[in-house]
C-alpha cells in the first residue's frame, strides 16, 4: 500500500548541502577537523559530482573542496554543488587532496576505509600529511533514507525497468538464447529512457535458471523451460532491480509450484515490512514461508538489500543482519528457490518502507505464473 510522498522542501536531506552539514555533526564528536571523501557513490551524494576520478573533502567548519582532473572541468561545472571549492589538478586525487588538507592545515582526518586500498594508506602514511583515521559508515548512514528527488529517481528507473520487460516479454519463444534476450533488455532500457543497466543483465533458461547470478549463454530456449530475468535501469545515477520468471510452455508441475511458494513468501514479506524492523527479522518474514513448505535449503540468499547510487547498499536483509529498516529506506525484497538440474523461481520488486505502509516501485505482472 503506497503512502504519499514527502514533500522535498520539508526534507532535511534533499541537497547535497544538505546532506553535508548534516556530515559536520559526526566530524564534531570524532574530533575531526574533515572527512576525506574517495568512494564515488558518496561524492555524488553529497556533491552531484558523477565522475570516476577525484575526491571530496568535507570540513568542520567549511568550505568543502572537490579535487580531480582536467578530463572533468566541464563535467564540475554543471554538475557540482557551487557552494564547493573546485580545484583541477594534474596529479592523482588523493595526492591533490593531501596537499589541499595540509595547506588548510587540517591535523586530523577521517576517511572511508571501505573505499581507500592498501596501496593509497601506504603511500599516504609515507607522505607528509594530515593524520588519517578510518571510518565505517557514515555517509552510508545518511544515504540508507531516501530524499524525495532520489525516491522520483528510483519511481522512473522502476517504471524503465517495467516498460524494457514489457517489450521483452514478446521475443520469448523457443530457440532464441539467453545472451540475445539479455541483449535485447539492455536495449530495451536504454529505449525505455534508462541512462544504461544497472548491473550485468541476467537470463537464464531451464535447469540454468538453478544457478541464481549465472551469467546468460548462447543457450537456447527450448519448449517447456522456465525464462528468470533478473535486471535493472539506472535514472539519474540511481538503480532499479527486479526479477520475474515465466515460462515457454507448461514447465514441470513442480515449477509451478515452487512459483507459488515463492510468491506467497515475498506477499508475506511485503505485508510484513515497516520502519523500524531489523534486517533479520525481515528476511524471515519470506524465509519462514520457504521453509515451512520444505524448500529451506532451496533458498540459499537473504530476501534483499538496500538500492539507491548502488544496487547493494545497507540495509541488508539476511539471517545475520542488524541493520535497521528507516522510514523512506529502499530495499530489494527477492525470495527465490533454486532446484539443481530442474530450474529456479525468483520474484523480486523494489520497495520504499513507509512508517505504517509499503510503496513497491516496481509493477510488472507476477501475480500469476506466466506461461506463454
Amino acid at each position: 500500500m503506497a503512502e504519499p510522498p514527502v514533500e522535498a522542501q520539508s526534507d532535511p536531506l534533499a541537497t547535497p548541502a544538505a546532506r553535508r552539514d548534516a556530515l559536520r555533526s559526526r566530524l564534531e564528536s570524532a574530533e575531526a577537523t574533515a572527512m576525506l571523501i574517495t568512494g564515488f557513490p558518496n561524492i555524488r551524494y553529497l556533491s552531484g559530482f558523477s565522475g570516476s576520478s577525484g575526491a571530496l573533502i568535507v570540513t568542520a567548519q567549511g568550505p568543502d573542496s572537490l579535487v580531480t582532473d582536467f578530463r572533468y572541468a566541464g563535467q564540475v561545472r554543471e554538475e557540482v554543488d557551487p557552494s564547493i571549492e573546485s580545484e583541477i589538478h594534474n596529479e592523482n586525487a588523493m595526492s591533490a587532496a593531501r596537499k589541499w588538507l595540509t595547506r588548510e592545515n587540517h591535523a586530523k582526518v577521517v576517511f572511508e576505509s571501505r573505499y581507500m586500498s592498501v596501496a593509497e594508506w601506504m603511500d599516504w602514511k609515507s607522505s607528509d600529511g594530515p593524520q588519517l583515521e578510518a571510518v565505517t559508515g557514515w555517509v552510508v548512514a545518511l544515504r540508507m533514507r531516501k530524499s524525495e528527488p532520489e525516491l522520483i529517481a528510483l519511481r522512473r528507473a522502476a517504471a524503465v525497468a517495467d516498460g524494457a520487460l514489457a517489450e521483452v516479454m514478446g521475443m520469448i519463444r523457443p530457440g532464441v538464447t539467453e545472451l540475445e534476450l539479455a541483449a535485447r533488455l539492455d536495449m530495451a532500457v536504454i529505449e525505455q529512457g534508462g541512462e544504461g543497466s544497472a548491473f550485468e543483465t541476467i537470463v537464464q533458461f531451464g535447469e540454468h535458471s538453478a544457478r541464481p547470478h549465472a551469467r546468460p549463454t548462447h543457450r537456447k530456449l527450448a519448449r517447456g523451460e522456465v525464462v528468470l530475468f533478473d535486471f535493472g535501469a539506472i535514472v539519474d545515477g540511481y538503480a532499479s532491480d527486479m526479477s520475474r520468471t515465466v515460462a515457454c510452455g507448461r514447465p514441470d508441475p513442480e515449477i509451478e509450484s515452487v512459483y507459488r511458494i515463492v510468491l506467497e513468501a515475498q506477499r508475506t514479506a511485503l505485508d510484513g515490512l515497516c520502519a523500524g524492523m531489523s534486517g533479520r527479522d525481515a528476511d524471515a518474514l519470506g524465509r519462514d514461508v520457504i521453509e515451512a513448505a520444505g524448500y529451506g535449503p532451496q533458498f540459499g540468499h537473504s530476501l534483499g538489500h538496500g538500492i539507491g547510487l548502488e544496487v547493494h547498499e545497507p540495509p541488508g536483509m539476511s539471517r545475520l543482519s542488524e541493520w535497521r529498516l528507516e522510514a523512506d529506506t529502499v530495499v530489494t525484497v527477492e525470495p527465490g528457490i533454486y532446484i539443481e538440474g530442474l530450474g529456479g523461481v525468483r520474484i523480486e520488486d523494489v520497495v520504499r518502507v513507509g512508517c505504517s505502509a509499503i510503496e513497491i516501485l516496481t509493477s510488472a505482472p507476477k501475480d500469476e505464473f506466466i506461461v506463454l
